[in-house]
């Protein structure tokens, strides 16, 4: 074997590494902070609701909201789009609420609309009140954000993290490179969050779950 394929079967081989990798983190994470058996697929529920997270970039929150429409019977739920406006006059929900409608044909009658919040805390707080009569809740976002807001959601109210159910978030391969963008992200976010948790308490942090 010449020296040109040895280093071109090395890289195909860390290029499958690394992607499985990938997919292996984003399908953990897609199940992580959900109540016991609400991993598994469930029949639809009427009245379940999606909550659907804003983000500044029209690529991510339209990315965002086909998630929530192919989680659940746009029929059959309410969908609650949640976030402010950052970098425009519109807010994050008012846009993705008009893709959703003109776009996707989420029936009009089953949106909500959450504009006032900047972060996902606030998604989170501002949203609570408009599902706390819902039997079942979906968070529509790309994969670590949602598994994010979930434990947000578990710390602010419990008694809505226990109607938690898992969205479709993660399918195999889809958007590959963002995939590992996104992992990437969130591994610089978890080693940031404990080196700011090391120097706060004085001593080393301990482990995230």
């Amino acid at each position: 074997m010449t020296a040109g394929k040895s280093w071109a079967a090395v890289t195909a081989a860390a290029v499958t590494v690394v992607f499985g990798w990938t997919e292996w983190r984003t399908w953990t994470a897609s199940r992580d902070a959900l109540p016991l058996g609400a991993t598994d697929p469930r029949p639809i529920v009427y009245g379940e609701c999606v909550l659907v997270l804003g983000n500044p970039l029209p690529i991510l929150h339209r990315w965002r909201v086909r998630i929530a429409v192919r989680s659940t019977d746009p029929d059959r739920a309410r969908f609650v789009f949640s976030g402010g406006a950052v970098r425009s006059k519109i807010s994050e929900a008012q846009m993705m609420a008009d893709y959703a409608v003109h776009e996707l044909g989420v029936p009009a009658r089953n949106v909500v609309i959450e504009d006032k919040s900047r972060t996902t805390v606030e998604n989170i707080t501002y949203s609570a009140p408009m599902m706390a009569d819902s039997p079942a809740i979906k968070i529509a976002s790309d994969t670590f954000h949602a598994r994010r807001a979930r434990m947000i959601l578990r710390d602010e109210s419990p008694a809505l993290a226990d109607k938690l159910v898992r969205a479709r978030d993660y399918r195999p391969g889809e958007w590959g490179p963002l995939h590992a963008a996104l992992v990437a992200f969130e591994c610089y976010r978890e080693r940031r969050a404990h080196s700011h948790s090391s120097r706060s308490s004085g001593g080393p942090a301990e482990p995230g779950h």
